[in-house]
């Protein structure tokens, strides 16, 4: 009985490690911009006319540096005739095209800017915030003449330091949620009672106090007839529980969220509201009204 309650524990051990995993697979900036590159190459025909047109974001430098990566990975695969960005630049300038490469493109702009620059594929796309750690980036590779996808890829982007840095490049939100590092140090916080979660102001942390008080209460009747020869069954018992709250708090964290950086509004009633944000450091470093328009 006591071999099996440890080969359960081993199990969920490795779930953690498989889920954990999973959270550290997602690509870095510079990792899914390569593997985008590679799909386009895979499936575009060698020798076409390629123009990257646009990735739309909220942030400038985080779309310039993915519209130049891709160029450059699309280049270095020597398959392809790739129209210069500084070309499709001064092409959109002089048919004073309304767009920028790092905003929204419609179709028809699109279309006509393609048929200007005499290509046969263009590719854009965009990236956007998909989770709280997470960006997703979207690249299409789109046929001039029949105006149908040729490739498409999607895949979601780990907030890393360079990520962090493009943001901040692009005027965004210097708010930060928790890096890697910090998780690790709270799940191993939460082996006692919860305490990594419940320090950062996450009640999930009492599941695990709560978890682990349940094994201790079982396990203490077994340590008191440990002496008579017996309670094995309950001690065993105990260390499991105990076991698997451990495991538990080593994952919690890799869902936690970082608070929300506003703290404070005000507005209610009105057609706008204020807020004071908080930086990195948590401290207030600045005002934003928020408002809705109508139409």
């Amino acid at each position: 009985m006591f071999k099996r309650k440890i080969i359960g524990l081993v199990g969920l051990a490795l779930l953690a490690l498989a889920g954990s995993h999973a959270l550290f697979a997602q690509a870095t900036i510079g990792g899914a911009v390569s593997n985008a590159a590679r799909e386009v190459s895979e499936r575009v025909p060698d020798g076409a006319r390629i123009a990257v047109l646009n990735i739309s974001s909220n942030y400038p430098a985080l779309s310039d540096f993915i519209i130049n990566e891709l160029i450059l990975s699309l280049v270095r695969a020597g398959s392809f005739q790739v129209v210069p960005r500084s070309t499709v630049e001064l092409e959109m300038a002089q048919q004073e095209f309304d767009f920028q490469m790092g905003g929204l493109v419609s179709d028809a702009d699109q279309r006509r800017l393609g048929q200007f620059l005499g290509v046969d594929t263009f590719v854009t796309g965009s990236i956007a915030r998909e989770t709280a750690n997470t960006y997703r980036l979207m690249v299409n590779a789109i046929h001039l003449e029949s105006f149908t996808f040729q490739a498409a890829y999607g895949a979601p982007v780990r907030i890393d330091n360079q990520m962090r840095t493009l943001i901040a490049g692009g005027g965004g939100d210097m708010w930060f949620d928790y890096t890697t590092g910090q998780r690790i140090g709270m799940g191993a916080a939460n082996m006692f009672f919860g305490i990594g979660s419940l320090l950062n102001g996450h009640r999930s942390g009492w599941i695990v106090a709560g978890v682990q008080g349940t094994g201790v209460v079982a396990m203490a009747p077994g340590l008191a007839l440990a002496a008579e020869g017996e309670g094995s069954g309950l001690i065993g018992a105990g260390v499991a529980i105990i076991g698997g709250a451990i495991v538990i708090g080593y994952i919690l964290p890799f869902f936690h969220t970082r608070p929300n950086p506003a703290v404070a509004s005000a507005g209610s009633g009105l057609p706008f509201g204020f807020e004071l944000v908080s930086g990195a450091d948590r401290g207030i470093s600045g005002a934003r009204m928020v408002y809705t328009r109508r139409f």
